[in-house]
């Protein structure tokens, strides 16, 4: 096989390899609760901050929530006057995180992938094997979800309390919320005090 053929099977192997690695968003869930599992009870999303009745942009998240709501057995109302069951209290934020720092080894090596070494290998790098790793630093930021849900009874008692917490570069939370809400409702309502991490395919 000569070296140009050699050097296309590489590069088709690689353009291989970076097509099946589909984008990720990784979530610490974490969630406590004392109540039944929902049984058709009737629920409305409404903002843990008060700041937020008239957000549009809650309206839109309120929506993602109610959705799932409706998946795991609950029945959303969206009326603010009809007297329901439970309410879902939703609060949501963004902040910067600490940076994302990477060492990046192999950096150099991709330079020389089809160099031919002394003993007329292309993928022979042991010469290079001593060069100064590449070090790159990304903005990183934490997007956090929380869900309340409590009765609409005297005491306000709460039945279930869930928290999502993800780190990325991604720092517009409409793009990321409907990511956040699914990785709440994961396997509803989940091991009580038992954070596990929930991992959800992105579109691209």
């Amino acid at each position: 096989m000569n070296r140009f053929h050699v050097r296309s099977l590489a590069v088709l192997v690689l353009l291989g390899l970076l097509s099946g690695c589909a984008s990720v968003l990784r979530s610490d869930v974490v969630t406590f609760h004392e109540g039944p599992l929902p049984s058709g009870e009737t629920i409305r999303v409404v903002p843990l901050n008060p700041d937020n009745a008239q957000s549009l942009e809650f309206r839109a998240y309120a929506r993602l929530v109610s959705e799932q709501l409706a998946k795991i057995g609950y029945t959303p109302v969206n009326s603010d006057t009809a007297s329901v069951d439970l309410l879902a209290q939703v609060d949501y934020s963004v902040d910067m995180g600490a940076p994302d720092v990477r060492l990046d080894r192999g950096a150099h090596y991709a330079r020389y992938h089809f160099y031919y070494g002394r003993y007329a290998d292309p993928f022979y790098f042991g010469i290079y094997d001593t060069w100064t790793p590449e070090v790159y630093s990304y903005p990183a930021y934490l997007r956090r979800l929380r869900l309340n849900i409590v009765r609409t009874d005297a005491d306000s008692s709460r039945i279930f309390e869930g928290r999502v917490e993800s780190t990325g570069r991604q720092s517009s939370l409409p793009e990321i919320m409907p990511y956040l809400v699914s990785a709440m409702f994961k396997n509803f309502p989940g091991e009580s005090g038992v954070t596990k991490v929930v991992t959800i395919e992105m579109d691209e």
